[in-house]
């Protein structure tokens, strides 16, 4: 399945709606970690429609900086 995000073909059914609805699906990119629902409004699931500020379909994932979180306090036991 296509990514909405970034346009490579590294998405995934992640799960459905817990009442058996089928009201929504949620999906994910193992690419960009883009997760989607799709009942979400059509600027986020139709690409067309999508803010360019946030596509990844035409960037150098080579030249990103990886980031690595880490918290500013232990957690607590």
């Amino acid at each position: 399945m296509q990514c909405v995000r970034c346009l490579r073909d590294t998405a995934y059914k992640v799960a459905d709606a817990p009442d058996g609805s089928a009201a929504w699906e949620v999906y994910a990119c193992t690419d960009c970690c883009y997760t989607w629902r799709s009942s979400e409004p059509e600027e986020i699931t139709v690409v067309a429609k999508r803010d360019p500020w946030g596509q990844l379909d035409k960037k150098d994932w080579s030249t990103f900086r990886l980031t690595e979180y880490r918290a500013r306090k232990p957690k607590p036991q």
